[in-house]
């Protein structure tokens, strides 16, 4: 339990260091997004859209966010993403760090890899310089990983070559069969392996090391796991939404961060009647069959507003720090994404306290959009 809270508080951390020491970049936003094959982005490149492929070289980092990302070129630095599929075939000279339903990674990485999906897949063309940790319904290591693997799993298979220790948990909740390692494995180190069943080891695979199993414990001692998991996720999804919210309204979403930091004594009354004045508009039109449907979009888009709210809040916080603490007026809007989602989203994890601090942030950010709106119309 504490090495998954530390390897999470890792990840947390990770993330922000190429961002800190970022300089020049370039940012594109749009349906379809392509680097061709002899074009060379200089600095870090930042994308939002459906699809991204990259088949250039990029001599920063990578950071993205779209339904289907390809990288076939190369990235000289790290590759931060979440999508719905991520295909990595190209070289990376950094870290990876991707959030995705299905991850699949067949070319080389000088450094960590940190994957976090439904399916992920270390193909036979995977070649990690340093340590693996992953996360997902499936997994399969089937190239090199010249440090560590780590992660947890329902399903587990090992087919490649680990330079250090193997260290897994299976599922409580799985019914498969857990982790394999497979007959053209190389294991140079130990095996620590958390399941209810016995491991199935090939005969002829090659371990160095001791082959451990511990017996999970009982799902009322893990609850500080699953906790930390669920929040660990909640914070990426807000990222990468907010990753898309700045790129695709690049234009609008410092004037409303800007009505926030204006008037943001201000911004809680307006806020606060329309997260609950909404509702009972929303029922009274669904007592009318014609205004069903009136009814049913109205909570859609308050659910939405509510949750950007958040996020516009989180912005908000984030540019504060970064201004009180690098005397800079203007700073980047994706370190403050950053920085904004993990402290207000870890505040909104407080007991007894963060639903009162979320309710705050809630009221601030519809206050700034209703400002915001309301400045636009007297100007129309």
């Amino acid at each position: 339990m504490k090495g998954k809270i530390t390897k999470i508080l890792l990840f947390l951390a990770l993330i922000l260091l190429p961002l800190g020491a970022a300089h020049a970049f370039d940012t594109k936003t749009g349906n379809s997004i392509y680097i061709a094959k002899d074009q060379i982005v200089s600095g870090n490149f930042y994308a939002a859209g459906n699809t991204i492929t990259i088949d250039g070289n990029i001599s920063g980092d990578l950071i993205a966010a779209a339904e289907t990302i390809n990288v076939n070129g190369r990235v000289e630095g790290d590759i931060i993403a979440a999508a719905q599929t991520i295909n990595v075939n190209g070289e990376v000279g950094g870290n990876i760090r991707v959030a995705g339903s299905s991850i699949d990674l067949n070319g080389s990485v000088a450094r960590n890899v940190n994957a976090f999906g439904s399916n992920i897949l270390l193909g036979t063309s995977s070649d990690i310089g340093w340590d693996a940790y992953v996360a997902g319904a499936t997994i399969e290591s089937r190239g090199n990983i010249a440090g560590t693997l780590s992660g947890n799993a329902g399903r587990a298979l090992i087919a490649g070559k680990i330079g250090k220790d193997v260290n897994i948990k299976i599922s409580e909740d799985s019914k498969s069969e857990g982790l394999i390692i497979s007959p053209d494995t190389t294991i140079n180190g130990n095996v620590n392996y958390t399941a209810k069943n016995p491991a199935q080891v090939a005969g002829s695979a090659s371990v160095s090391g001791v082959i451990h199993q511990t017996v999970p414990e009982t799902k009322a001692h893990n609850w500080l796991a699953a906790w930390a998991g669920v929040k660990l996720y909640t914070i990426f999804a807000a990222l990468a939404v907010g990753l898309i919210l700045i790129f695709l309204g690049k234009k609008i979403t410092p004037k409303i961060i800007a009505k926030i930091d204006e008037k943001h004594w201000r911004t809680f009354l307006p806020g606060l009647i329309i997260m609950f004045i909404v509702p009972p508009i929303a029922l009274f039109l669904a007592f009318t069959f014609i205004g069903i449907p009136l009814a049913l979009i109205l909570m859609a888009l308050w659910l939405v507003a509510i949750y950007l709210a958040k996020i516009f809040t989180a912005i908000f916080v984030g540019q504060t720090i970064l201004q009180t603490l690098t005397k800079n007026h203007n700073p980047k809007l994706i370190w403050s994404l950053i920085l904004g989602v993990i402290i207000t989203w870890l505040l909104f994890a407080i007991p007894f306290v963060g639903w009162i601090i979320g309710l705050i942030a809630i009221w601030l950010g519809l206050g700034g959009l209703y400002l915001y709106a309301s400045h636009q119309l007297r100007h129309l």
